[in-house]
């Protein structure tokens, strides 16, 4: 099994509604794209500060199954088209569990 944990910064002044946007369109992934065996997601709860924005932690069986996840028509859709346009920063890592 592979973990993928991947942590966004919003760029400054993207709009009120970014982060529920983003819950909505990793929802749509999670029905979509069946290699994805876990997927959990959210906003930082402020309680630090200097913290990220928002972060994802998925599951898949396998390295193959990350690597058809990472080109999938809709995971490239999604990056392209939601997160692209407001993402100032963002830092994964992949590891076995």
């Amino acid at each position: 099994m592979l973990r993928h944990v991947v942590m966004f910064k919003l760029e400054e002044g993207a709009p009120a509604d970014t982060l529920e946007a983003l819950e909505a369109g990793l929802h749509v992934l999670s029905q979509s794209i069946p290699d994805i065996a876990s997927y959990r997601y959210g906003p930082d709860l402020g309680l630090r500060d200097g913290n990220f924005d928002f972060c994802l932690v998925a599951e898949f069986p396998d390295a193959e199954a990350f690597s058809r996840y990472v080109v999938h028509p809709d995971h490239q859709a999604f990056v392209k088209d939601r997160l692209t346009p407001v993402v100032s920063e963002r830092v994964s890592v992949q590891y076995e569990i």
